[in-house]
């Protein structure tokens, strides 16, 4: 899964697609494990499946979110890194976030729409949760942040960090343009991470100590404010790549034990009903970028473990996955299908249940609607500029009655 490419700047090491596709395949499969157990709770008083040891451990794959954001940060900011550390500034930010929205738009439109529709049949409806959905700012309402679809949260704040990546560029790259040397235009990649990080201590320093919110408070909890620090420690792990640090074999082991334990130890010992346990998710993230600092500062080869197929298929579906398996679970939910809520294990089979036609709704989206998004992609050159589709044709020959007649072939062969 290796693709080094050639840059312009011989100091700068090869850049790497790295293995973490099943990555994205346990953190999909994790989060539906977990939307399964929460539906088992039983009334009245909503007690949870499980207890103990095991209640701590299923609560806690609410940290595959925080992989996500980690994983997402970086993605994104690895390209922008590079640059820097060449001195390049060709990328754009409006073509960083026109990749992100062909990406991201097309499934998350199709699957908020029909999903309002089918529990919204009475016009005129819930107009104001499709609205707040729509714009990606239901976030905001304590109301509406989980309706429709509840593991849309998170896509609203990949989208506030798309939309503040995508804005930053051009002040990266006016940057880069000014400063002296590689480390001083590291450093300027190294500025928007830092903030992130910063934002989030604030942040949780206000809602804990200034202005204490109650657990409820959903929009303080959720916010991307809450979840910047995973961004940025994301961002700066990319930042490390780009710089060409490079960790040995021990020192590598080393930091995936740690981080993977920190990361059990963590999980263990969070407080389960006390507002103090939201201070995990940057703690989370902290931990997953030691782990995951294995993989990324290093251009490979990488255990065959890492390219297991099955769990990099799902992981490739892993968006689709992650955004259609609570509207397949209410709707098995509804037709009866799934187990009722009980004490012990049967979750496991209300997950079993749920996963099978969630993989296969997932599979068919990235070959229809994702698809779709990405064919979007090729109306842009990498540079961002819109593609000439004429390249091909000499100078001298293409005059506006070549051009025309190129136009009516093309017309005509197309329809």
């Amino acid at each position: 899964m290796r693709t080094p490419t050639t840059g312009t700047a011989p100091a700068t090491p090869p850049r790497t697609t790295y293995p973490l596709g099943w990555l994205r395949g346990v953190a999909a499969l994790s989060v539906v494990l977990f939307h399964a157990y929460q539906y088992q709770r039983t009334a009245p008083g909503w007690e949870w499946p499980m207890s103990g040891v095991g209640h701590q451990l299923m609560t806690g794959t609410d940290l595959f979110v925080d992989m996500f954001f980690v994983l997402s940060g970086i993605v994104l900011w690895l390209p922008i890194a590079h640059a820097a550390a060449t001195g390049e500034t060709g990328r754009t930010g409006r073509l960083l976030l026109y990749r992100r929205l062909a990406r991201l738009l097309p499934l998350y439109l199709v699957v908020v729409l029909l999903v309002w529709a089918w529990t919204n049949p009475t016009f005129p409806g819930h107009w104001r949760d499709l609205a707040l959905h729509l714009t990606f700012t239901h976030i905001y309402s304590d109301t509406y942040i989980f309706w429709t679809n509840g593991p849309a949260w998170s896509l609203a704040v990949e989208f506030h960090f798309y939309v503040l990546m995508a804005l930053s560029v051009p002040l990266v790259n006016a940057g880069v343009r000014r400063a002296r040397g590689r480390a001083g235009r590291l450093a300027v990649a190294a500025v928007l991470p830092v903030l992130c990080v910063l934002v989030t201590a604030a942040y949780y320093t206000w809602a804990l100590v200034v202005d204490p919110a109650p657990h409820t408070d959903w929009s303080v909890w959720f916010s991307p404010l809450s979840r910047a620090a995973d961004f940025g420690i994301g961002m700066g792990l990319a930042l490390l790549s780009a710089a060409g640090v490079r960790l040995g074999r021990p020192t590598r082991g080393t930091l995936a034990v740690v981080g993977v334990a920190a990361t059990a130890v963590l999980v263990l010992e969070r407080p389960p009903t006390s507002v103090v346990g939201e201070v995990w998710h940057p703690l989370y993230a902290a931990t997953i970028a030691l782990a995951l600092a294995a993989i990324v500062l290093h251009d490979g080869p990488w255990p065959r473990a890492l390219d297991h197929k099955p769990l990099a298929w799902v992981g490739g579906l892993g968006y689709g996955v992650y955004l259609i398996h609570e509207p397949v679970m209410r709707a098995l939910g509804s037709w009866g299908v799934l187990p009722e809520p009980r004490l012990g294990p049967w979750f496991l089979l209300t997950a079993v249940l749920v996963v099978v036609p969630t993989v296969a709704l997932a599979w068919l989206s990235a070959h229809t609607v994702e698809a779709a998004g990405l064919r979007m992609l090729r109306t842009l050159e990498r540079d961002g500029t819109p593609r000439d589709y004429y390249a091909h044709l000499d100078g001298e020959d293409r005059g506006p009655a070549d051009g025309a007649a190129a136009a009516d072939g093309r017309a005509t062969a197309s329809t």
